[in-house]
C-alpha cells in the first residue's frame, strides 16, 4: 500500500501541515559542556524526539490538542506534521541518513501497522499473520526492526531485509523489542519474566546482555556507526534517566531542570535527542550537542 506525501501535503492540511518554528526553542549549557536544546511542537500538549540524521534533521512524536498523536520532521526550524493517510493516529520512530522515516500507525479498525515513508510515498507493513506490527528502526542501508504480535499481550521483536522478514528473540526473554539497526548491530531491550527490562546488542547471530550498575530496567533504543547506544534507566530513587553506552561505560544523561529524562537516538556526531519532563508536567523534546 503507497501513498504520496508530497502530493496530500498540498490537498489537505489534515494530511501534512508545514509550520515555521518562531517559538519554543532554549538552549542551555550544562555545567559538562554539554548544551541542550529544548522544543516544543507549536500548540502541542507533549513532544518527544526519536531519531536524528547526520545532518540534524529530527523526527518523532506529538500530541495535538483535540489528543490525536501525529509524527513529526523538524529540519532548519521547521516543523512537519506526518500522518499515515487514513488513520487515527501516527507514530515517528526513525530517519536514517537517506531520508526514509518509520513508524507506526492505527487503521480505523483499531489495528496497528508499521510503515515506511521513503521519497514521499507511504508503504504499509505487517508481519506475516501479526494481530500488531510496529516499525522501530531503520539502517542506512534500508533495513528495518520492530515488533510484531501474534495477539494481544505477545511481543516479539522482528527484521525486515530486502523483504524477507525475520523473527528476533533474546534467549529466555519473555519479551524482545529491537529498537535500531546499523550493519550486522542490532539493539534493543528485553524483559523477563519478572517484567524487568534489559538492554541487549545482537551481532552476527550472538546476543550480548547489557545492564547498567546501580541502575534498573535498562531499555536501549538507539545506535550509531561507532558502537555508542542511547536509552534510559532507573536510579535506586525511582527517577527515569537517559542513558549513553558505549565500550561497557554507561554515562547518565539529565536535561538540567527536568524531573526525567530518556535519550532516543544518537547520530555519529555525538548529537543525542530524546525527551524530558519539566517540573510542570509537561514533556518536551530535546536535542544534546556538546557545546562549541
Amino acid at each position: 500500500m503507497k501513498t504520496n506525501l508530497r502530493r496530500k501535503c498540498h490537498r489537505s492540511s489534515a494530511i501534512c501541515v508545514l509550520v515555521t518554528l518562531l517559538l519554543g526553542i532554549s538552549t542551555v549549557v550544562a555545567a559538562s559542556g554539554q548544551s541542550f536544546t529544548s522544543f516544543d511542537f507549536p500548540g502541542a500538549i507533549d513532544i518527544e524526539a526519536t531519531g536524528i540524521t547526520p545532518s540534524g534533521v529530527i523526527v518523532g512524536r506529538y500530541t495535538s490538542a483535540d489528543g490525536k498523536a501525529h509524527g513529526f520532521l523538524m529540519s532548519g526550524g521547521t516543523f512537519v506534521s506526518i500522518d499515515f493517510p487514513g488513520a487515527i493516529s501516527t507514530d515517528t520512530t526513525w530517519i536514517n541518513p537517506r531520508g526514509q522515516i518509520v513508524g507506526s500507525y492505527n487503521s480505523p479498525d483499531g489495528k496497528s501497522h508499521g510503515y515506511l515513508l521513503s521519497d514521499g510515498n507511504f508503504t504499509q507493513i505487517d508481519y506475516p499473520g501479526a494481530n500488531a506490527t510496529t516499525a522501530f528502526g531503520i539502517s542506512p542501508a534500508g533495513d528495518i526492526v520492530g515488533l510484531w504480535s501474534p495477539a494481544p499481550g505477545g511481543l516479539h521483536g522482528y527484521l525486515l531485509s530486502k523483504g524477507n522478514f525475520t523473527t528476533i528473540h533474546f534467549p529466555g526473554a519473555l519479551w524482545t523489542l529491537p529498537t535500531m539497526i546499523v550493519g550486522n548491530r542490532i539493539v534493543g531491550g528485553y524483559f523477563d519474566h519478572n517484567f524487568t527490562a534489559h538492554g541487549f546488542l545482537l551481532q552476527k547471530g550472538n546476543f550480548q546482555n547489557i545492564d547498567c550498575p546501580g541502575y534498573t530496567n535498562l531499555f536501549l533504543s538507539g545506535l550509531n556507526p561507532v558502537g555508542e547506544m542511547t536509552g534510559g534507566f532507573t536510579s535506586t530513587d525511582g527517577t527515569q534517566h537517559g542513558a549513553l553506552v558505549h565500550d561497557g561505560v554507561c554515562t547518565q544523561i539529565d536535561f538540567p531542570g527536568g524531573t526525567g529524562t530518556y535519550a532516543n537516538a544518537i547520530n555519529p556526531q555525538g548529537d543525542i535527542v530524546g525527551r524530558y519532563a519539566s517540573s510542570n508536567g509537561g514533556v518536551h523534546g530535546y536535542l544534546r550537542t556538546h557545546a562549541k
